[in-house]
């Protein structure tokens, strides 16, 4: 099974006061705003926490980004960030502390499909096909943003389950959904669709 990027959450920049120049709360950083917590930018961490979950380099710079966006009481786009920095989580080989991001996202919003599509990519990493199943009704339903590696990913999962007409069905929804979608193009090369009517010949 090869292995999917996982979706950034879309951002959308909010205003903000340019680096964090304040200290780690108790020496590690918390997930949540600290009362009384004044930051200062001279860039915008949320923004680079996105750049870093979808450019996917210098993931320990954008990590830090995202962990100063989350402590930030000011920060509106708080679930998306911790999607992005769930991203950046996988990318780095921590998947536990990225599902653990994703369910903090879905925390603040029961709604962002792409949290759960997300999820579900890493839950098949973790060898959990019934949990990504679950995980990825949920993001389809929701309407995530990247619905063609929704059905991708689902097609995958029933095609190790030896399911090969859901599979192959899920492969060209994708395909419908995003016509120049390369992974579900070289999974369907692999089918042979029979007529009926020749298959008890």
């Amino acid at each position: 099974m090869m292995r999917l990027a996982l979706v950034s959450a879309l951002f959308v920049s909010a205003m903000a006061i340019g680096a964090y120049a304040g200290p780690k709360i108790g020496g590690e950083m918390p997930d949540k705003p600290v009362d009384n917590l004044i930051m200062i930018y001279n860039t915008d961490p949320a923004l680079q926490c996105y750049r870093t979950a979808v450019e996917g380099v210098a993931l320990r710079d954008g990590l830090d980004h995202c962990n100063t966006a989350v402590i930030d009481p000011l920060m509106n786009y708080r679930a998306e960030t911790f999607v992005n920095r769930g991203i950046i989580r996988y990318d780095m080989g921590d998947r536990k502390g990225a599902l653990n991001d994703f369910d903090i996202a879905l925390d603040y919003n029961p709604s962002l499909g792409d949290a759960y599509l997300n999820q579900a990519l890493v839950l098949v990493a973790e060898k959990r096909p019934q949990d990504a199943m679950a995980a990825i009704s949920k993001g389809i339903a929701l309407g995530a943003t990247n619905l063609q590696v929704a059905y991708y990913s689902r097609g995958e999962i029933e095609d190790d389950a030896g399911h090969f007409a859901q599979a192959y069905r899920d492969y060209r929804q994708a395909l419908m959904i995003k016509p120049d979608y390369a992974p579900a193009q070289r999974q369907l090369e692999r089918f042979k669709v029979v007529p009926r009517s020749t298959q008890t010949q």
